[in-house]
């Protein structure tokens, strides 16, 4: 059976491979290092930690940015994969803005500015640093 872009239904190979590049790809580009480390020095690393008890799967995400921090992603890969095996997904999906991020401690300080993007720090680090638990 020969297919195009016409051809009714589900078929393989309507899309040309740029197309399906461009409608899948990332709405913001994930972080370089750089970008990773300065945000990760950004963190207050409260005892208490409000972002944790607002993250609905429970990462310890002060460690995960304490790992960035000191420069090993692959361990902050596996502290969030030993907690959320979807954590790659996770960081594209979760509302950061009205959960982490709303409770964080420095974002209530500077109102709301140079606020933590956690979403982008979690993909830095979502999964593609380490191999599957």
């Amino acid at each position: 059976m020969t297919s195009n872009a016409l051809t009714p239904g589900i078929v393989a190979g309507r899309l040309p491979a740029e197309d399906l590049v461009d409608n899948f790809s990332d709405l913001h580009p994930p972080l370089d290092d750089h970008e990773a480390l300065v945000a990760a020095d950004r963190c207050y690393f409260c005892h208490d930690a409000p972002c944790m008890t607002a993250c609905p799967t429970d990462i310890d995400i002060p460690l995960f940015i304490r790992q960035i921090a000191t420069g090993t992603p692959e361990a902050a890969a596996k502290t969030i994969l030993e907690q959320n095996i979807l954590g790659g997904m996770c960081a594209r999906v979760c509302p950061t803005e009205t959960l982490c991020e709303q409770v964080c401690v420095r974002r209530r300080r500077q109102a709301g500015r140079d606020r933590q993007s956690a979403t982008l720090r979690h993909r830095h680090v979502d999964g593609s640093r380490c191999a599957p638990l």
